[in-house]
């Protein structure tokens, strides 16, 4: 009897150590499920927020390459109407000559029908003295339209090479426009595509060269050449760590100076790495 009371408290004591094993294992894993739920909800945070960075970089991109494109329809519709009343006037010059040369001819026609007269009216002086008188007496009046049709057609020649003047300089004026509007359409192409800048939740990586954590200074190698512009504001992260953000100060063609925001992220951080991502705000 007393041995079986022996075994029965053996086995409890053996089911009651399992027991806590059990219980202690159950648990271990319970706050190591708890530290991996912590770990994945800090990865999901950054995450979102650089998605959010991203959209908001996306959405200025948008709008501004909107902004350019409006702006170089209208320089081309503007380009565009001026031709087109460049050429209405040319038209329009065409016109007047040619109504011109038509007067010219028929004034032409005119004194040649004058000389013909006057041919007539000599055949007709041999004829008869009295009408010989007659024409003789008014050839002064002859001679006075001749001349005066003969001033009216210099007159309307000199007029014809004013206007082909103005044609000539009407259509180099439209050469010159139109060379400009290349020209202009050329620069806008190139300042478009090769200008630097940054959008906003685009990243740069820089080491930076000079920290003063009593100043909250930041001293980093690049510039102008780089897209930045002075008061630009950026988030400061090293290895997937966000430390602080900063506020550009001062800017050089290839270096510029940061101030570091105060009461955001933990700027003596900046001292562990040697590399480091800025995130343009």
């Amino acid at each position: 009897m007393i041995k079986l009371a022996y075994i029965l408290n053996s086995l409890a004591l053996l089911f009651c150590l399992i027991g806590a094993w059990k219980i202690f294992s159950i648990q271990a894993e319970i706050e190591y499920s708890h530290g991996k739920l912590a770990e994945l909800k800090l990865k999901v945070s950054d995450l979102t927020l650089a998605l959010d960075e991203a959209k908001k970089g996306q959405v200025d991109r948008l709008a501004r390459e909107k902004r350019k494109n409006l702006e170089l329809e209208d320089q081309a519709n503007a380009f565009v109407d001026e031709v087109s009343d460049l050429t209405r006037k040319r038209d329009e010059i065409n016109q007047v000559i040619a109504s011109a040369q038509k007067e010219s001819d028929e004034l032409s026609a005119d004194i040649q029908k004058h000389k013909v007269s006057l041919g007539s009216a000599d055949a007709r002086v041999e004829a008869a003295r009295v009408e010989n008188r007659a024409i003789t007496l008014n050839i002064p009046t002859l001679q006075s339209k001749i001349t005066e049709l003969e001033n009216e057609i210099l007159g309307e020649k000199q007029r014809k090479e004013d206007l082909d003047y103005e044609i000539a300089t009407y259509d180099k004026e439209t050469g010159i426009l139109k060379d400009h509007y290349d020209k202009t359409i050329s620069a806008l192409q190139k300042d478009f595509y090769e200008r630097p800048w940054l959008d906003r939740g685009e990243r740069v990586s820089v080491e930076f060269s000079k920290l003063d954590l009593t100043s909250g200074l930041l001293m980093l190698p690049i510039g102008k050449d780089h897209g930045i512009e002075q008061k630009m504001r950026f988030a400061v992260r090293a290895e997937g760590q966000s430390i602080c953000q900063v506020e550009i100060k001062k800017v050089g063609f290839d270096h510029c100076v940061a101030m570091i925001i105060p009461l955001l992220g933990n700027p003596s951080k900046l001292e562990e790495f040697s590399k480091l991502d800025l995130i343009y705000l």
